[in-house]
């Protein structure tokens, strides 16, 4: 059994000791989002220039 003496302490969700050392901060899909990007495709987290240029445009025409 475990020892109950000490007081309680909360334990995180992942323990420290499960952290990976070696955590990438580079896209997973580097080659997609760069494939999208050539191609002029909409990017998650960037604008979307097609909704950008529609939602800009006026309703009515202008005389």
């Amino acid at each position: 059994m475990t020892d109950r003496a000490g007081p309680w302490r909360r334990q995180g969700v992942i323990p420290v000791s499960r952290q990976s050392p070696d955590c990438r901060t580079d896209p997973i899909y580097a080659a997609l989002h760069r494939k999208w990007r050539e191609q002029g495709r909409t990017l998650p987290g960037r604008p979307d220039p097609e909704w950008t240029a529609l939602v800009d445009r006026d309703p009515w025409p202008r005389d």
